[in-house]
């Protein structure tokens, strides 16, 4: 996939900030979105990887609006580190809920 200057610039700083602040993180890639932009995929413990991607949350806006340039965090989740992480029912879906009580 190639990227203009911007883009690649702003997954290079992020995805290497991402890094060392969250050893258990890791960088797959990335990945055209379905609406357009970009999506940085990174693999990691749920709770870990939640985490990151809020950090990255005003970030992700203030590039859109500043730059044009429409990133997204495309996540693949492992169990999270803290089994008693307290956000843990927040991120389910309840269709996913609904198709495993029938």
């Amino acid at each position: 996939m190639r990227l203009g200057k911007r883009y690649r610039q702003l997954i290079e700083q992020w995805v290497s900030e991402i890094l060392q602040k969250y050893p258990q993180v890791h960088f797959e890639g990335v990945e055209p979105s379905p609406e357009g932009g970009v999506a940085i995929k990174l693999r990691g413990p749920e709770d870990v990887v939640m985490l990151a991607m809020h950090e990255y949350a005003d970030k992700t806006i203030e590039a859109a609006r500043k730059y044009r340039c429409d990133i997204l965090f495309a996540p693949i989740f492992e169990p999270p580190l803290d089994p008693n992480w307290p956000d843990w029912d927040i991120w389910r879906l309840k269709d996913e809920e609904e198709v495993s009580v029938r």
